[in-house]
């Protein structure tokens, strides 16, 4: 790809926005950054993002506040959109005809000489990009977690040798804005309701994740859960391979307490006992599964993946026990962020729960919460759709509200003496309060000591 005396926009100046810019510029283009927010919140969320002493030498020149590009900027040769920017952005809108607008992630993979691997899903998608990645290290070969995790492929995209693999981490906004991304291997986890503040409908989500069963090549691999039935149909060119269950067709599956993988049932062989795997809840153990298959798909030795099972050490803000009081044991979701991932969650947790929920919504029907309230002693609502699930959940188990995370953790932690868990899961995303998913789990986390509570 040829930049050297190009004009580039680069719309939405997060941490992506600024990787890739300052892809751009060590590649010879003039790049003007673009962003809606103004001067004084660009440069807290510089700082809240760690670009701070980096972000101003991605860019040639930055307009904030939503002001309009003039004079020869006013016509770019590349622009270059953010996670988070749909195509529908008016900035986009104003474009000149044929202005050719890509995503980060694919100008990032113009750059990258590394084996591809991409993941999407609904929930579960961070931890099993970590977990790959791990697997791929314990084979003895460099695997970088990469995307939607924290980490833009930009960032690192021309370091990468031909033999390491870039674990992208992909969701259904950026699957938008790909055009010659290839992964090796593709995997969608799960399919749940998600972002229908962004789409019009249910089909629209799921029409944007689709997008990746066709990115796959032909001499590739695309691998998915034996109970997603949408993307088991989705057409593809490449050789497919189901996990999860063995009588619906998997290839990688638990039986009779071991993890087996092959391509297909018939050609499985044990990898290694699930009392071995360093993460065993339901979750976890979905998400070994579909590591594993997608490391078949990159030719990794068993007996380096068993070894990545038994040392993967998890991943922060999901399930992550912050402190412990007496039998109360403080747990930190945060990135729980829609009703399936809360539903999935509680599912790991076998004793009593006080769970803390709310936020900013993203357009669901809390109603499925209803289902999974069995273990749920009380629940504690926070934020703006605080209300919302109350109403949800009406009748199903006892309510309280709270005005913010030190009041919702100190009530929180009263109701579940002496042995209940309490958790953060929220169903919610965090804008209504915090500046990100992190921040909220990190005000749980402090919240749980100023309760009594230790670190474990």
């Amino acid at each position: 790809m040829q930049l050297q005396g190009k004009r580039c926009w680069v719309v939405g100046l997060a941490r992506s926005g600024c990787a890739a810019g300052g892809l751009l510029r060590r590649h010879g283009a003039s790049v003007l950054g673009l962003d809606d927010s103004d001067t004084a919140t660009l440069h807290k969320r510089w700082e809240r993002e760690e670009v701070a002493a980096t972000a101003a030498s991605c860019f040639d020149e930055v307009l904030d506040g939503g002001r309009a590009p003039q004079g020869a900027w006013a016509t770019p040769d590349l622009v270059v959109i953010s996670p988070g920017v749909p195509g529908t952005h008016p900035r986009l809108a104003a474009l000149p005809q044929g202005a050719p607008v890509i995503g980060e992630l694919e100008l990032g993979a113009r750059f990258c000489r590394a084996v591809p691997v991409a993941i999407t899903g609904t929930n579960g998608k961070s931890t099993t990009t970590e977990l790959v990645a791990h697997l791929v290290r314990a084979a003895g070969r460099r695997g970088e977690a990469l995307g939607n995790v924290g980490r833009p492929l930009c960032l690192v995209a021309e370091e990468l040798e031909p033999d390491d693999v870039a674990v992208v981490e992909v969701s259904s906004f950026q699957l938008e804005s790909v055009d010659t991304f290839r992964p090796r291997v593709g995997a969608v986890l799960n399919l749940a309701p998600d972002h229908l503040d962004r789409y019009p409908d249910l089909a629209a989500y799921y029409a944007a994740k689709q997008r990746l069963a066709g990115l796959v090549p032909a001499d590739g691999l695309f691998v998915t859960w034996t109970r997603c039935p949408e993307a088991m149909a989705w057409p593809t060119k490449a050789a497919r391979l189901w996990y999860g269950d063995e009588a619906g067709g998997a290839g990688v599956f638990f039986r009779d307490g071991v993890l087996w993988a092959g391509r297909d049932a018939e050609s499985a062989a044990p990898v290694l006992p699930e009392s071995e795997l360093a993460q065993r809840s339901p979750t976890n153990r979905l998400n070994a599964l579909a590591a594993v298959a997608m490391g078949l798909g990159l030719d990794l030795p068993p007996a380096a993946m068993a070894e990545g099972l038994r040392t993967f050490a998890g991943l922060a803000d999901r399930h992550e026990l912050v402190a412990v009081r007496g039998g109360v044991r403080f747990v930190n979701d945060t990135k729980a962020t829609n009703v399936h991932a809360v539903c999935a969650g509680l599912a790991d947790h076998h004793g009593q729960v006080v769970l803390i929920a709310g936020g900013s919504g993203k357009g669901e029907d809390y109603a499925p919460l209803r289902e999974v309230m069995g273990s749920v002693r009380h629940v504690v609502l926070i934020g703006a759709e605080g209300p919302a699930i109350g109403r949800a959940l009406a009748g199903a188990v006892p309510l309280s509200e709270a005005a913010d995370m030190d009041q919702a953790v100190a009530l929180a932690a009263r109701l579940a003496e002496p042995d209940a868990t309490v958790l953060l899961s929220p169903a919610c995303a965090s804008f209504d309060m915090f500046a990100n998913y992190k921040a909220r789990g990190a005000a749980f986390a402090a919240a749980a000591l100023k309760a009594g509570g230790r670190r474990p």
